[in-house]
């Protein structure tokens, strides 16, 4: 079910603090931007359709970003490992350029692509929550883009 009615006055606040809950990450790293938005869906959900609507928003958004955070840690380490691994074997078969060339690539794609990426994740959930929180304001309810729907 999705609400798209304006935001009642009495619920805005509410809605706000749900999307302003991953902030709990800062104090509890690694789970409390789970944590926060979980624990404030779980405890205004029952107040209306919108607070709950909303704090699903929260929640999805957060595994999302989690999910998209641990892909992008596996597959940079296994790039990062391969180029490794592929300078130690051509260092090992006598072609000592070789196997710089791809300790370099290895090192260049670490801090020209995982770095920036890295980056921007981890800026643009806050750049999103401050989005959502104008929205949410202005009594419209908000829904935040690349979210996988986990709960419905």
């Amino acid at each position: 079910m999705s609400v798209t009615a304006p935001i009642p006055e009495l619920e805005r606040t509410p809605a706000i603090v749900t999307h302003l809950s991953p902030l709990l990450g800062f104090v509890l790293p690694g789970i409390g931007a789970l944590l926060g938005p979980v624990a404030a869906w779980l405890y205004y959900r029952d107040r209306s359709p919108m607070l709950d609507e909303q704090g699903k928003e929260a929640v999805n958004f957060q595994i999302s970003v989690w999910l998209y955070s641990a892909v992008l840690t596996v597959v940079a380490f296994a790039l990062f490992s391969l180029g490794l691994l592929g300078g130690a074997v051509g260092g090992a078969s006598g072609h000592p350029e070789a196997g710089a060339a791809a300790v370099f690539g290895a090192l260049a794609g670490f801090f020209l692509v995982f770095l920036p990426v890295l980056l921007v994740l981890g800026l643009l959930p806050l750049i999103l929550m401050l989005v959502a929180v104008v929205q949410v304001s202005a009594g419209r309810p908000y829904h935040y883009p690349l979210t996988l729907r986990l709960l419905r």
